[in-house]
């Protein structure tokens, strides 16, 4: 966990090309220990909200509780509807819960977004037999990996450059979405506009075994087709048809 926060520390510190002011690399090393606790602590109140992408009630308060927080830390919050016109799919819930982004001013120029989801892909129930627990160095629940400890990172990344002192950025923008598992249609167009109006992103997502930082990744295309044909028994009159 500490080691998670000091990478995406070192991301943003190296992204400024600026040093933390009065702090030396094992002070913030130590300040980022100091996260480890609480940052456990965060993972347990995350996990322990059930918000599948479907659950409107539960990725609601799981937005509610990660506006708190983010608010707590200085920033300014808003929770933001999901857009009138978005695409519809198969698997898209009657209604989505609001975006959280939060906004942090500092002294600098550069403007940076951090990304993460709140919604997972597991139905409401689930958690009473697989709770939240830790063993050794690891911790495990619901939702966890992809992407509560995301969230769980960014919030504590933001404590750390708080308790450091370290202001030398124009902007940090939080964006915490409710429904990348279900291919994003309420705030796609919200992503990529903010993300337009920032020098860098970091999409704080599951790294895998060791930490490390990807340039690109694999995606996926959605598209809606209209077609336009005829109806006709497929064995009895073919000829009739048209598809």
């Amino acid at each position: 966990m500490r080691s998670t926060v000091l990478f995406v520390l070192s991301l943003l510190l190296a992204s400024l090309a600026a040093p933390a002011a009065a702090q030396t690399p094992d002070a913030i090393r130590q300040q980022a220990a100091r996260e480890k606790g609480p940052l456990l602590d965060t993972l347990r109140d995350l996990v322990n909200i059930e918000s599948g992408s479907s659950d409107y009630d539960g990725v609601t308060r799981i937005g509610q509780l990660i506006g708190q927080r983010l608010r707590a830390l200085g920033g300014e919050v808003e929770f933001v509807p999901s857009a009138p016109n978005m695409p519809r799919f198969e698997n898209t819930p009657p209604k989505i819960a609001d975006s959280v982004v939060a906004r942090f001013k500092g002294r600098g120029t550069a403007r940076i977004l951090l990304l993460a989801h709140m919604d997972t892909v597991y139905e409401r129930g689930m958690l009473a037999n697989q709770p939240f627990r830790v063993e050794g160095d690891k911790a495990y629940g619901l939702g966890i990996a992809d992407d509560k400890h995301g969230v769980a990172v960014i919030l504590h990344t933001i404590s750390t450059l708080k308790a450091i002192g370290f202001d030398r950025y124009g902007l940090i923008t939080v964006l915490i979405s409710p429904d990348e598992e279900i291919a994003s249609p309420a705030e796609r167009d919200l992503i990529t506009t903010t993300a337009a109006q920032h020098d860098i992103t970091f999409s704080c997502e599951g790294a895998g075994q060791d930490d490390h930082i990807s340039l690109a990744t694999t995606g996926i295309e959605l598209a809606i087709l209209t077609v336009k044909g005829r109806a006709s028994h497929a064995g009895q009159a073919p000829e009739a048809g048209r598809n």
